[in-house]
C-alpha cells in the first residue's frame, strides 16, 4: 500500500520534546506574544506540568490551565483533534481563561512548525 505524506508525518513527542518546542515557538515568533499575552500551565496527565510564559511583560502565575493527557496533546499537533473538540469531548481540561483557550491553536500550530522543522534536520 502507498503511505500518505500525512501518514508520514505523525508526531509524537516526549514530553520534555513537547515542551522544548513550545518554548522554541515562542521565541521564534515574537508575534504570539501580542497575540496570546498569557502565561499558561500544561499539566500532562501522568507527567510533569511546566509553565509556557507568552506574555509581553512576563508573568508568574498561569492566566489559563490547559490539562490533558500526552496522547491528547499528539492528536492536537497531528491534527486529528481540534482543541474544541477535545475540551467538548472532555479530554482536555481548562481552568481560566476561556477567550485564551480559543487561541491554543496559535501556539499548537507553531509548535508543529517547529517539530517538523527539527525532525527534518534529523
Amino acid at each position: 500500500t502507498i503511505q500518505s505524506t500525512t501518514d508520514l508525518t505523525i508526531m509524537e513527542p516526549s514530553a520534555q520534546e513537547l515542551v522544548a518546542a513550545m518554548q522554541e515557538a515562542v521565541k521564534a515568533n515574537p508575534s504570539l506574544k501580542s497575540k496570546f499575552n498569557a502565561c499558561v500551565e500544561f499539566q500532562l496527565t501522568g507527567s510533569d506540568s511546566f509553565q509556557l510564559d507568552v506574555s509581553k511583560s512576563g508573568k508568574d502565575k498561569p492566566d489559563l490551565i490547559v490539562i490533558a493527557s500526552l496522547d491528547i496533546f499528539h492528536k492536537l499537533l497531528n491534527k486529528k483533534l481540534t482543541p474544541q473538540q477535545a475540551f467538548m469531548q472532555g479530554k482536555l481540561k481548562i481552568k481560566g481563561k476561556m477567550g485564551l483557550a480559543m487561541k491554543l491553536a496559535l501556539i499548537l500550530n507553531a509548535t508543529r512548525k517547529v517539530l517538523l522543522k527539527n525532525r527534518s534536520k534529523l
